[in-house]
């Protein structure tokens, strides 16, 4: 999927940040420029009856240079513009893209967001840490005395995610090297 979603566009970003992120398509899709700090930290609004978001993230450097390489239109404040919500309901931009995806069928952008709970899980994230990047709302005393930011936390759980899915990437013969000539 992350090959396919290389050349294909703007959608195709969108499909590799939310993997990057681990964020509901909403967020993403609203995300806006002046949502993003200088440091790489993404403030993600949080809307109103919404239970939890994840407040502020610090990306990794594979989100940032995707993002970054949008086209920036002066009438759109979205980083998105072309590629969702209101702006991206391209049926023949998705079609394409499932055309390129040989045998992965029925999917949807939740599933990367599953997919990337998973990751972290296999780059060794703590649980409490990865439910805060999800941006779920933390039960019971946690959620209640535990008033930390995880700021740091999260943010080297997205870059452990990035390096895992780099890694995964990564051809086999570049992962092994032989230790005898």
């Amino acid at each position: 999927m992350w090959r396919a979603a290389e050349s294909n566009g703007m959608f195709g970003a969108f499909v590799r940040v939310a993997l990057l992120t681990a964020q509901r398509r909403e967020k993403i899709f609203t995300m806006r420029w002046c949502d993003l700090a200088n440091d790489g930290e993404w403030s993600i609004p949080r809307s109103e009856r919404e239970k939890g978001t994840a407040g502020f993230l610090v990306l990794p450097k594979a989100a940032l240079d995707i993002i970054h390489a949008q086209p920036i239109f002066a009438s759109n404040p979205y980083v998105f513009a072309g590629a969702g919500n209101s702006h991206m309901q391209g049926i023949s931009t998705r079609a394409q893209f499932d055309a390129k995806l040989n045998g992965v069928a029925h999917w949807t952008i939740h599933d990367l967001r599953r997919t990337a709970k998973s990751l972290m899980s296999r780059a060794g994230v703590l649980p409490h840490i990865s439910e805060r990047v999800l941006g779920h709302v933390m039960g019971g005393v946690e959620g209640i005395y535990d008033r930390h930011s995880y700021r740091e936390e999260k943010a080297h759980a997205l870059r452990a995610l990035a390096g895992l899915i780099q890694n995964i990437l990564r051809p086999a013969d570049e992962k092994v090297r032989g230790i005898r000539g």
